[in-house]
């Protein structure tokens, strides 16, 4: 069967004199890594995200405005925060996805402690130049799980730099976090992001574009209590 998409030659024009792989000369192994998802999310699409409360169907909902809706010279940015379990990150990866199969724009995955912990060591070999300007640059890019350490004062300033760059150049960015990025409805809800990252760069979060909060139980707790309950029953 000849792809729909390149019509078989395996690439696809952008429109501007320029070319893509088309994704049918990736297998499902290669795409994820091409959009640097890590492994354990590479069966992750929005077509199974399956909501459980009314949060979580809002923001599959919001995820798939953003990605059929994206343009890359928009700039548009999304942020999802929630506590973990929720689907954050599912949700982030599903959009990267869907951007690159429909709209063939590639965006690319960074956990935000290996960010940090990649350019350290890239900044000790003096070679953080060619890397920030990538993640500068890209059109999309997912920044996951964001704020889920306390930042020495020169990671600050490179997670500022980041996303000030990003927007003040109109670059898109998925944005995942556990951490309010302000106290809602009067509740105190612990620590909020802008005590974890600078107060400025949470305001620019907030301008880049919009923030979905969503409540629901921790699916990773549930799926590990159902292996051990599955376990005793073998077992007895």
């Amino acid at each position: 069967m000849v792809c729909e998409r390149c019509g078989g030659t395996g690439f696809v024009s952008r429109g501007d004199g320029r070319v893509d792989l088309c994704e049918c000369r990736f297998s499902k192994e290669d795409l994820n890594r091409v959009l640097g998802i890590p492994k354990r999310f590479w069966d992750k699409d929005l077509d199974n995200y399956i909501p459980e409360t009314e949060e979580e169907q809002d923001a599959l909902f919001q995820a798939k405005v953003f990605a059929e809706t994206f343009g890359e010279e928009e700039g548009f940015s999304i942020t999802f925060v929630g506590p973990p379990g929720v689907g954050k990150t599912h949700l982030a990866v599903g959009i990267l996805k869907k951007v690159y199969r429909e709209k063939n724009i590639k965006g690319f995955f960074f956990d935000t402690k290996d960010l940090i912990y990649r350019l350290k060591l890239l900044m000790e070999e003096r070679k953080t130049g060619r890397a920030i300007r990538r993640i500068l640059d890209l059109p999309l890019i997912v920044l996951d799980d964001l704020g889920s350490e306390r930042l020495s004062d020169w990671q600050r300033e490179i997670m500022a730099y980041i996303i000030s760059y990003r927007y003040n150049n109109l670059k898109s960015t998925v944005i995942t976090t556990n951490f309010p990025l302000e106290e809602r409805q009067g509740k105190t809800h612990g620590l909020r992001l802008s005590e974890r990252i600078d107060p400025g760069t949470v305001s620019r979060i907030y301008g880049m574009g919009k923030v979905v909060y969503i409540k629901g139980k921790d699916r990773r707790r549930i799926g590990e209590l159902k292996l051990w309950d599955e376990g005793n029953r073998r077992s007895g």
